[in-house]
């Protein structure tokens, strides 16, 4: 996907997610915690992200 064109909300999700796997490497409860900590409103950020994803990859 072409990340830069998604909106700073979604992109600000991508790096904590993956700045959380630093501390926890696969996605297990504790992931999803930390990032719930991190994030509080992460499940509807991801949800647009997946929304937008198609849209993105035709291009």
């Amino acid at each position: 996907m072409h990340l830069i064109k998604a909106p700073k909300e979604c992109i600000d999700y991508v790096i904590l997610h993956e700045l959380c796997h630093i501390a926890e490497h696969n996605h297990s409860e504790k992931f999803w915690r930390l990032l719930t900590s991190v994030m509080p409103n992460w499940k509807a950020v991801k949800a647009r992200l997946d929304g937008m994803a198609e849209l993105y990859l035709n291009e």
